[in-house]
């Protein structure tokens, strides 16, 4: 740019000093006007060309943003179901309604399914694919959002490794009840971000402060679930009776509530979709 304007200038020198030769002072004076104005015209539009290509990276940002929050809508909503899922096979288990306990065992084992199987093509799919390919490999929300879903990913993998053979009464009654509130914990913090985000896009400004204060509410108190199963009254009888961490279900309780925590803990610090 700095040659341009040299070179420009050389050129409105050398003009004038023709033009004084061949035309006398008055036109010189008219052609280097014209030579100015034609200079700033040049300069102008290569201004506009510069705002034009910042306004588009930008536009192309917000939109890869959009996009990402999507995947993470998808993403709540396939953790979900897989949460649904457990809970409706952990019903099942406590053999209360003979008549649909086989029911709810096969649906909550397809939701369950289903909920991994939409986590899974998020994160890989093919829209996935075509924003890597477009160069947000590396952007700050792509790393956010491969974090989050392999967060989910653990959960979701343990819940269907959960053991559920056994008798269920005293002790196992209780650790199961207790999944079921984590489980409980997590829906809350999914749909807590859903309605984060959705405030957060602007569609509807009359309604969006209180769908971003609510989401956050709901996020805030899904952690506050979390935090009474593992120091509530129930856990600590159970510890107090010996029940710790050599009981296997007991082991598996808290490696579920560190694995749910984390995934809460980051739909609460999820960035905005929209900040500019």
């Amino acid at each position: 740019m700095k040659v341009v304007t040299r070179l420009s200038g050389l050129a409105i020198i050398l003009t004038c000093f023709l033009s004084l030769l061949m035309f006398g002072p008055a036109n010189a004076q008219e052609m280097m006007k014209s030579d100015q104005m034609m200079k700033s015209d040049q300069m102008m539009k290569s201004d506009q060309m510069m705002k034009a290509d910042e306004m588009m990276k930008h536009e192309q940002g917000m939109s890869s943003k959009m996009e990402m929050h999507h995947m993470h809508i998808m993403m709540n909503h396939g953790l979900e179901m897989a949460v649904e899922g457990s809970t409706l096979m952990m019903t099942a288990t406590m053999k209360m309604a003979p008549s649909l306990d086989s029911v709810m065992m096969d649906h909550g084992r397809q939701m369950s399914a289903d909920g991994k199987e939409m986590i899974q093509n998020t994160m890989s799919g093919h829209a996935m694919k075509e924003m890597h390919m477009a160069g947000h490999a590396d952007d700050f929300l792509m790393t956010y959002t491969h974090k989050l879903g392999n967060a989910m990913m653990k959960v979701v993998n343990m819940l269907e490794d959960m053991n559920m053979e056994g008798e269920m009464s005293g002790d196992m009654m209780t650790m199961h009840h207790m999944h079921i509130l984590i489980n409980n914990a997590l829906e809350m913090a999914a749909q807590g971000a859903d309605l984060a985000m959705l405030g957060q896009m602007g569609m509807a400004p009359a309604i969006d402060k209180g769908s971003i204060e609510h989401g956050k509410m709901m996020i805030a108190d899904a952690g506050k679930i979390l935090t009474e199963v593992m120091e509530g009254h129930a856990m600590k009888d159970m510890h107090e009776r010996g029940i710790k961490m050599n009981n296997a279900m007991m082991a598996w309780t808290h490696k579920l509530h560190a694995a749910a925590k984390d995934v809460v803990d980051l739909l609460s610090d999820m960035p905005s979709c929209c900040t500019k």
